[in-house]
């Protein structure tokens, strides 16, 4: 296997678009938690160990103000970035083909540092090299995004890790035969009842889980020789000694132990006010497997509504579905939470209108002799739960798709919906007013495609042309659909229900316009 500080090079990582790593959601995370995030206006952005790019190449068009740089040491990887850069117009992005020793010197100081994929992968000299890119780099104020393998999640898993990891070395070939004749055998010993997997039943569910997944993903998850899994506490303590404090974590209802912990642990919580013991009991009654964690250097507290007011009202806030009613239920893995009264009816009425910022949430009359805090408290459960979502500008209330043909607005997305269609993974849509991403299928990407070059007209009779040549099936019920006339019906209900679902979204997102 051909590494570099043992991490896997000859094979091209998959591209990807991850939400958590979008500036918005870790300025939220950071606001929600009472810490001052960076300044929006101008945003400065460096992701280590980039990949294929597609993260920070996504954002960089979701951000024209700000500057983007991906930093990768495979030049494989650069080179597709440098590619989609090119091809979207991106003149506000950059990647850097470098190892974390020897970073350009030009580099300067960035609001936000990310890697993710990364920390639990290396050998403990390139995690100390990116606490040293990390004291240099990042501005004070500024966040830290790292995630990484936890545990006790992982107490289980990882002999399976280790007998790929050990089986593949004998193997020959490149990187993907090795992950694949070793998965082959992991399955072969689960299926004969390897007492490792009859006393462990979750770890034998758990070979199911990754027998489908690509074998390029396996191959960087796995085949590392540094592959590490730690608990929070052994990280943030490392953190604590270059000067970065812990902030907070995502997806967003991390942050609420409540919605983390079954309700017999929350007494547990009550009595707890330090939160780095905090985080470590809910990883415990939790079982984390894999964290994302914010950091900061020098952080501002925001002990008021007032304060984060003055220091973060640009966020604004939305409903991720139009048509939400209450109550609504959010199944988060560990906690099932059902949201309804009074206060959250008389928000999503207020949002019906279109997103606000905070303090025009506060300012509407309906809320009159609710106290700030309750409905700043609210809104953030609301974020945490689904209900609501968070984004750099106000999107429009929902309206009616124009009737006039439809356009891609941003040559980024047009050049993602050109080169990826039907490629078997998720596609991410950049969009300006949300300062993130909208993923949507391939099979999505691939009609809204044939909607925007060839209209509404025709669309099924084309994508279904589209599907034979490229070898694309089409499945009912995971059967394979081959009369002519059950492929049509099964197309128009998928074109249907793009039209009517997606597309709103995308325009109201301005993803869609009207074409000129």
């Amino acid at each position: 296997m051909q590494t570099a500080a043992g991490y896997i090079t000859d094979v091209s990582y998959l591209p990807g678009f991850y939400p958590n790593m979008a500036p918005v959601l870790l300025r939220y995370a950071a606001t929600l938690n009472r810490i001052a995030p960076p300044s929006a206006e101008r945003v400065r952005y460096l992701e280590l160990g980039c990949g294929l790019g597609r993260v920070f190449t996504t954002l960089a068009a979701a951000d024209p103000r700000g500057e983007f740089v991906g930093v990768d040491v495979n030049p494989h990887h650069t080179a597709i970035a440098e590619r989609d850069i090119a091809a979207g117009g991106l003149t506000n992005a950059r990647a850097v083909t470098a190892d974390f020793a020897n970073l350009p010197h030009d580099l300067g100081q960035f609001s936000f540092i990310a890697l993710h994929g990364v920390y639990s992968w290396v050998a403990e000299e390139v995690r100390s090299q990116i606490l040293a890119v990390v004291e240099r780099h990042l501005a004070p104020g500024g966040l830290l995004l790292v995630s990484y393998n936890a545990m006790p999640g992982w107490a289980h898993l990882q002999p399976i890790r280790g007998i790929l990891r050990q089986y593949a070395v004998l193997r020959q070939g490149d990187s993907l035969q090795r992950i694949r004749d070793a998965l082959a055998y992991l399955v072969y010993i689960r299926d004969k009842h390897a007492r490792y997997f009859t006393d462990n039943p979750r770890a034998a569910a758990y070979v199911d889980s990754i027998k489908s997944l690509d074998a390029r993903y396996l191959a960087h998850e796995y085949l590392n020789d540094h592959w590490t899994s730690f608990y929070f506490a052994d990280v943030a303590g490392t953190m604590g000694r270059v000067g970065l404090d812990y902030v907070g974590s995502l997806p967003v209802h991390t942050n609420f132990w409540d919605l983390c912990v079954l309700p017999e642990f929350q007494e547990l919580f009550r009595t707890t006010s330090n939160r780095l013991v905090t985080e470590a009991h809910k990883d415990f009654c939790a079982n984390t497997a894999f964290r994302w964690d914010l950091y900061s250097r020098q952080p501002t507290p925001l002990a008021t509504v007032e304060e984060r007011l003055a220091r973060a009202d640009d966020l604004c806030f939305g409903l991720g579905n139009p048509d939400q009613r209450l109550p609504h239920t959010a199944n988060l893995g560990i906690v099932t939470s059902t949201t309804t009264g009074a206060l959250y009816e008389t928000l999503l009425d207020i949002l019906r209108g279109g997103g606000r910022p905070l303090s025009a949430i506060l300012s509407d009359r309906a809320l009159a002799g609710v106290a700030p805090a309750a409905v700043a408290q609210a809104v953030d459960a609301g974020v945490a739960t689904g209900l609501f979502e968070v984004t750099n500008h106000p999107l429009p209330a929902a309206g009616t798709v124009p009737d006039a043909p439809l356009k891609v607005v941003l040559p980024f997305n047009r050049a993602l919906l050109a080169a990826d269609i039907l490629a078997g993974r998720p596609i991410a849509l950049a969009s300006t007013l949300s300062g993130t991403a909208t993923p949507i299928s391939d099979l999505d990407a691939a009609f809204i495609h044939e909607l925007t070059h060839g209209g509404r007209a025709g669309m099924v009779e084309r994508m279904d042309r589209r599907l034979n040549e490229s070898g694309r099936g089409i499945e009912r019920d995971r059967n394979p659909v081959t009369d002519p006339a059950e492929r049509t019906e099964l197309l128009t209900q998928a074109a249907d229900a793009v039209c009517a679902t997606l597309v709103p979204q995308l325009v109201r997102k301005g993803i869609l316009a009207a074409a000129e």
